[in-house]
């Protein structure tokens, strides 16, 4: 499994559900997650974040880098919430986000955002 896509795939066949029921349980448009499932649409935040709401024990480091187990262990989602000390404060879905921002798109996203909203600032 090389991709976000093929990831999410499997998490979500091996829970026994298929796309459409997944989608459906979880509030998510089933024309937003496929492309991203057929690898022809990168995951975006708004998708991830809907999953992470839905399936908390799903390791999202696992789904962005494809390292680490595919599920937190359940007694562990607790102690993931307690700062690091290896990493400070930093939440543990930090790195994983980081490598979210690395990418071109993102980064154009985000650009876009704010080109936006200082234009819009301007204008008043």
């Amino acid at each position: 499994m090389q991709t976000e896509g093929e990831r999410l795939r499997y998490y979500i066949e091996s829970k026994g559900d298929s796309i459409r029921k997944f989608c459906l349980d979880n509030d998510i448009l089933y024309t937003s997650l496929h492309p991203i499932l057929m690898n022809s649409r990168p995951l975006g935040i708004n998708i991830l974040k809907k999953i992470m709401e839905s399936c908390p024990n799903l390791n999202v480091n696992w789904v962005l880098t494809g390292k680490g187990d595919v599920e937190i262990n359940p007694n562990e989602v607790d102690a993931l919430k307690e700062p690091n000390p290896i990493y400070g404060n930093i939440d543990p879905g930090y790195e994983a986000f980081l490598k979210y921002l690395d990418r071109e798109t993102a980064v154009e996203k985000i650009k876009k955002l704010i080109d936006l909203r200082l234009n819009k600032n301007e204008a008043k």
